[in-house]
């Protein structure tokens, strides 16, 4: 129940409105109006940046917010949620894979009218949701993190690059449901 407008944040950072990073699990943001954020990082409205398993993003109106740095893309102006980059080779596979985000709900939001000037999605960027969590248990999908989209309302919203609504990348179990995208756009 939180009026969050008018913020900012520089490049390297997520979530110029609302920053969520590393260790914040199992969180709450419901019910609140988050608008007119800017970000020189990614997710202008929420950046949930790194790994914080089990968090909720339910019930809020997130609209009129902006990502945009002239240097190189940044993404995800309305929702961001990304695992940081790898540190060190993974066990099993020898591979630099990102640790992941953990499980997110993203349920019951109304995403408009947000810009990502020079990046990937508008409305919502899920970007290295799995990494060390496949890598931990490759024959066992249910241990994999998954990011959870249902019954949001996506539209109006501008990506620079793609994804004007929704942009997913190295995210292996997305599950999108009963949301309207519609009347998004990208270059």
């Amino acid at each position: 129940h939180n009026h969050i407008t008018q913020n900012g944040n520089t490049f390297g950072g997520a979530g110029a409105g609302l920053s969520i990073h590393t260790g914040s699990d199992d969180y709450r943001v419901q019910k609140n109006w988050i608008c007119g954020n800017f970000s020189q990082g990614d997710g202008a409205g929420i950046g949930h940046l790194g790994l914080s398993d089990g968090g909720l993003i339910e019930d809020n109106l997130i609209v009129f917010n902006e990502s945009f740095q002239q240097a190189g893309p940044v993404n995800g102006s309305g929702i961001f949620v990304g695992g940081k980059p790898a540190l060190q080779p993974a066990p099993n596979t020898g591979l630099l894979l990102s640790p992941g985000s953990g499980g997110v709900t993203i349920d019951a939001n109304l995403i408009r009218g947000n810009l990502a000037g020079a990046g990937d999605g508008g409305g919502l960027r899920v970007h290295q949701a799995n990494g060390l969590d496949i890598d931990a248990s490759l024959d066992d999908i249910r241990r994999w993190y998954q990011i959870q989209v249902y019954n949001n309302m996506i539209n109006n919203n501008v990506a620079g690059l793609a994804g004007g609504g929704i942009s997913l990348e190295d995210s292996l179990r997305v599950f999108i449901r009963n949301n309207q995208v519609a009347r998004n756009d990208s270059t």
